[in-house]
């Protein structure tokens, strides 16, 4: 026991000073890497550059100074920095392929950074999952719905799957629909139609707008509103448009369709049944 403690005492006088110097330089790389994501964060966030890539990059720069760290003290210990870089080798290709596709999502995540499909804040549809874009990290794409879900899409799945964004473009185009009842004054229609879109505020009048018959249906003839407006104002134009309709609508004179039921009455037959009941009676 006695010659165990010996050689610890040695061994803590020996390399005691380089494994608190390895300890100070690991410590003083991870607050430096924090140091300098904070930094960057600060700058660059009063800038335009994009939130999700940034976060992105800093997430790479603290992984590199923590790496650098590592070497670092490896070279303190005075371990062969080839056989470290081969041991990290073989280690990352046996970790590659236990976490292949986790690595694809690293790569996947690095395309959408560079292709900018989409970025913070934007509102997106991915395979069929609406949401408004919160994050791109290192693996992952967080969406937050409207209904204030937090949703986690792996980055692979988002760059393999379809992607609709509807933020892309400052001018969007807003298609609706309304019914009349058939026997209506079609010009009539036409025309508040035309005139509520003209005096909507959020509608461009510099577009055109279009105000056309679409189809005739089972119990009603259905018109097809076409406007543009500004695409932070898309759901204004949605949910006033309608309200906007149906109050000229009613204040013209204008019908507004419900499904119904017609039931004609055939006399003759009627007589027939009553006879034939009448016989059955007696």
């Amino acid at each position: 026991m006695e010659e165990f403690f010996k050689q610890i005492g040695t061994y803590i006088s020996e390399y005691g000073f380089k494994l608190l110097l390895v300890l100070c330089i690991l410590i003083v790389g991870g607050c430096l890497a924090w140091l300098i994501g904070w930094l960057i964060k600060k700058i660059f966030m009063k800038t335009r550059f994009d939130g999700a890539m940034l976060t992105f990059i800093v997430s790479l720069i603290r992984i590199g100074i923590v790496v650098v760290a590592i070497l670092i003290s490896s070279s303190v210990l005075e371990l062969s920095t080839s056989g470290l870089v081969v041991s990290l080798g073989t280690f990352a290709l046996a970790i590659g392929l236990a976490l292949k596709d986790s690595f694809a999502n690293l790569a996947n995540g690095i395309l959408i950074i560079i292709n900018k499909p989409f970025r913070r804040g934007d509102y997106v549809s991915i395979n069929g999952i609406e949401g408004k874009v919160h994050n791109i990290k290192l693996l992952t794409v967080e969406l937050i719905t409207y209904d204030n879900l937090k949703i986690v899409l792996p980055n692979n799945t988002v760059l393999n799957g379809n992607v609709i964004n509807y933020s892309a473009l400052a001018l969007r185009r807003v298609d609706m629909t309304f019914s009349v009842a058939y026997g209506s004054d079609m010009d009539k229609v036409e025309r508040v139609l035309t005139d509520i879109a003209r005096n909507h505020p959020k509608i461009l009048k510099s577009m055109e707008t279009l105000v056309y018959m679409k189809s005739h249906d089972s119990s009603a003839i259905v018109y097809g509103v076409r406007v543009w407006g500004n695409n932070g104002d898309y759901y204004d134009i949605v949910q006033s448009f309608p309200r906007l309709v149906y109050d000229a609508f009613e204040k013209e004179g204008i019908a507004i369709p419900f499904n119904q039921l017609d039931v004609h009455i055939n006399p003759a037959a009627m007589d027939e049944e009553d006879e034939k009941k009448h016989r059955k009676e007696s």
